[in-house]
């Protein structure tokens, strides 16, 4: 058994036969893995799910494929062959660019993620549990899912990844490695999850490490910094501007537009390769949500996380 492969699932009957069936047909031969379903019933996350597969796993390289998303014939070989090579402790893939959920808004997100992840090819220091691969022995040294932490999904293979490189282990983005996302985005569900199931923990989270100023990731480069930056600026710039007519606050719409979108050229470029130049201009709305959506999330968590330390002071502070 050179592979044990973990599939959480939670109210998952409708995606799971798919990413089963994916797996099944992998060219890797079927003696050569073994598939555990965990059905966290009772919602406990996908933390929970996964260190239980961690536990029942019977080979040393334990990999991740989450219940909505159906792997490539070769990305469970792919998985494998990185870890001929002693120095390598996890690897990742990526989703594809032809997601199966229709409509923009699906389409918009799943290859938001698609593009970050097949431009970022290398070592990393984070990981991503959605389609992606760990030693056994490595995993237990770090500390496992954080399930305490992380009752939903949330950011827990991120800061798994954290902890793997704290110690040294060497992390690996391999875009080779593909499999379809099958979620299916409304745009009230992707503001609610960018923002409390992604924007704001991760930003608490870089706060307890200490991390804020100087984070890591694959989502904060210069590029996605102005873009978070100017995309409010300009909306907020312009509606003071017809309010109360002042041209600095027009300028400084026009300016904080410009810089949004040439901050977000290559993935509009991206988008008009593989989708056409309409579904470019009907993806830049969203886009510009997207990013006021992770700069309320940055404010919100950097104000809450001050308040909750600032009570814990007070409450602690002797009397």
């Amino acid at each position: 058994m050179d592979l044990s492969v973990v599939v959480p699932a939670h109210a998952a009957a409708d995606d799971l036969p798919h990413c089963t069936a994916a797996l099944e047909a992998s060219d890797l031969p079927r003696d050569k893995w073994e598939l555990i379903v965990i059905d966290d019933i009772d919602g406990k996350g996908p933390a929970f799910a996964r260190n239980r597969g961690i536990e029942k796993a019977r080979a040393e390289i334990v990999a991740f494929v989450d219940s909505d998303v159906m792997v490539h014939r070769d990305a469970l070989r792919l998985i494998l062959e990185h870890f001929q090579t002693d120095d390598i402790h996890a690897v990742f893939g990526s989703y594809d660019d032809k997601p199966a959920a229709k409509g923009i808004v699906s389409q918009y997100r799943n290859l938001l993620h698609a593009y970050v992840h097949q431009h970022a090819e290398g070592d990393v220091e984070s990981f991503w549990a959605g389609c992606g691969a760990a030693r056994k022995t490595s995993l237990a040294e770090a500390g496992m899912f954080d399930e305490q932490r992380f009752g939903r999904p949330e950011m827990e293979d991120v800061e798994l990844g954290y902890r793997l490189s704290d110690k040294g282990f060497r992390i690996v983005l391999d875009p080779a490695i593909q499999c379809t996302h099958r979620k299916r985005w409304t745009l009230s569900e992707m503001i609610r999850s960018d923002f409390s199931r992604r924007g704001v923990p991760w930003t608490r989270l870089l706060i307890d490490r200490g991390e804020l100023t100087n984070p890591r990731g694959l989502s904060v480069g210069s590029g996605e910094r102005i873009a978070v930056i100017a995309a409010p600026l300009s909306v907020l710039s312009l509606v003071a501007a017809l309010f109360t007519r002042q041209f600095v606050l027009f300028a400084i719409a026009v300016i904080s537009w410009i810089a949004f979108i040439y901050s977000s050229s290559g993935f509009l470029n991206w988008l008009e390769r593989i989708k056409g130049h309409a579904f470019q201009l009907a993806a830049i709305p969203l886009h510009l949500i997207y990013n006021i959506v992770a700069f309320s999330a940055l404010a919100w968590g950097i104000t809450t996380s001050l308040f909750n330390r600032s009570s814990r002071e007070r409450y602690t502070r002797p009397r």
